[in-house]
């Protein structure tokens, strides 16, 4: 509205100014002799003067037409004229003997009016429109995290009843088992209270899993320090070397001097998932290599080795919470071994990554910052 206000201002300003011009050359055409007026239309016959849209008419001082000159509101409509009447002043008496009237066919701003109108109905329209599917695009962004972080919560509620499940039902299974035995056998019971003693476990194991992952965002404030890479590599790796020799598969550690920073706690959580995932998934027989490198501004800590593998569209999904690449070998471990590693080699600034192919084994690489990473 305020855009329309203006441009037709302007327009009827101009009109205005345009027909003032007009009607005091009209003025100027005027002769009076006494009472009576007369008109020298040779004064405004320049074409310069007169548009042909434009008319002058003179009125004496009663208002009868005394002449006229192109085209002009009495012969037309008059409300498609704009126009401008200024008094005929007899310069001896000073007495008002006559007006003249400049009129110009007001059709073109009408047309400009209409032609605008039409353009801010057309960009309002617009506008709405485009606002609207705008919003909802700005809605549907601003909500798709939302979702997401819904979807995430579900799957993960669901996975997390799922895993807690089969403990659960060992545990009441056995409990209830032993209630209604009348007749005591203490193997049995063993038996009984070791599988509840073993489910037990199962559900500790995970809950400490579950609390390590919620408290994976938590800022590194009090938990920097310096870490030294190759004396926890050999740290962590003594802890398999046996079981590694039990299950027959070869393991193999080099290291090179490297510093890193952050809590040598979960560093030392994050090799062994790493480590624990490899010996799971690979074969007797196979091999497993243990090393650290430099790449530019990380440190790189690799577990790489010659298991079953993992098909290229589970990459990813290998660090999802509960996903296992062999649906078999659900009741080995919680399943939550690579995403704690990812989580906690994130909040350290890093990540973990993973190129695998089936049957060729895979490479897990958990990298870290050389600088210690900024604390909020």
């Amino acid at each position: 509205m305020v855009v329309r206000f203006v441009f037709i201002e302007s327009l009827n300003h101009q009109s205005a100014e345009r027909l003032e011009v007009l009607a005091r050359a009209g003025l100027r055409s005027t002769v009076i002799h006494g009472d009576r007026l007369a008109v020298d239309k040779a004064e405004v016959t320049n074409s310069m003067l007169l548009a042909k849209d434009q008319g002058l008419e003179w009125f004496d001082r009663s208002g009868r037409l005394v002449g006229s000159q192109g085209l002009t509101a009495t012969s037309g409509d008059l409300p498609s004229f704009d126009t401008v009447t200024i008094p005929i002043v007899n310069p001896k008496t000073l007495e008002v003997v006559g007006s003249v009237r400049a009129s110009e066919w007001n059709e073109e701003r009408r047309k400009d009016s209409h032609w605008l109108d039409t353009g801010l109905a057309t960009g309002a329209l617009l506008a709405i429109v485009g606002s609207g599917f705008g919003g909802l695009a700005l809605a549907r962004r601003a909500v798709r995290p939302v979702a997401q972080t819904f979807r995430t919560l579900r799957e993960f509620t669901a996975d997390a009843s799922h895993e807690l499940r089969g403990p659960l039902t060992a545990i009441a299974g056995n409990a209830d088992a032993a209630l209604r035995d009348d007749q005591r056998d203490p193997a049995r019971d063993r038996a009984r209270f070791e599988a509840i003693a073993d489910g037990a476990r199962q559900m500790s194991r995970l809950t400490s899993d579950l609390l390590l992952i919620a408290g994976a965002d938590r800022s590194l404030e009090g938990d920097l320090f310096i870490i030294d890479i190759a004396t926890l590599l050999e740290r962590v790796t003594q802890r398999f070397t046996e079981r590694f020799a039990d299950a027959g598969i070869g393991f193999h550690v080099a290291t090179s001097p490297a510093i890193s920073y952050g809590s040598p706690d979960e560093v030392e959580r994050i090799v062994a998932n790493l480590i624990e995932n490899a010996l799971r998934y690979t074969p007797r027989g196979g091999s497993v290599w243990v090393t650290n490198e430099r790449d530019r501004n990380l440190e790189l800590i690799i577990v790489r080795d010659t298991g079953i593998g993992i098909a290229a569209e589970h990459h990813e999904r290998v660090f999802d919470r509960f996903w296992r690449a062999d649906p078999n070998r659900a009741q080995e471990g919680t399943g939550l071994g690579l995403s704690i590693a990812r989580a906690l080699a994130q909040r350290h600034g890093g990540d973990v990554t993973v190129s695998s192919r089936p049957g060729a084994g895979s490479r897990f690489v958990a990298s870290f910052p050389v600088r210690p990473p900024r604390v909020d």
